[in-house]
């Protein structure tokens, strides 16, 4: 709960929503609601913790951490390929 009401966990932390679109309450019993939704997929895993904690190598975190490297989307006209712009608009992974 603090960790939720605090800026602790960084502006590039990605809140995940329900079907219904309430937060996500973090939990680390039973591998929380979170994790759940992944069966278990090491991979799956892996590439969900990037994309919450914003380590996923994509443009947003290449900019951040490699900025002479490109990081607009390359099937879009964004400017910066973001974790929104993959998860909602881009037309790379529309409909996953």
């Amino acid at each position: 709960m603090t960790f939720q009401a605090s800026d602790r966990k960084g502006k590039q932390f990605l809140d995940l929503l329900d079907d219904n679109s309430n937060a996500i309450e973090l939990s680390y019993i039973k591998e929380g609601p979170w994790l759940q939704a992944f069966g278990q997929s090491n991979p799956l895993y892996t590439c969900t913790m990037r994309a919450i904690t914003n380590h996923a190598p994509i443009g947003e975190y290449r900019l951040r951490f490699f900025p002479k490297e490109e990081f607009k989307c390359l099937y879009s006209v964004y400017p910066i390929e973001s974790k929104r712009h993959i998860l909602y608009d881009c037309s790379r992974f529309n409909g996953y």
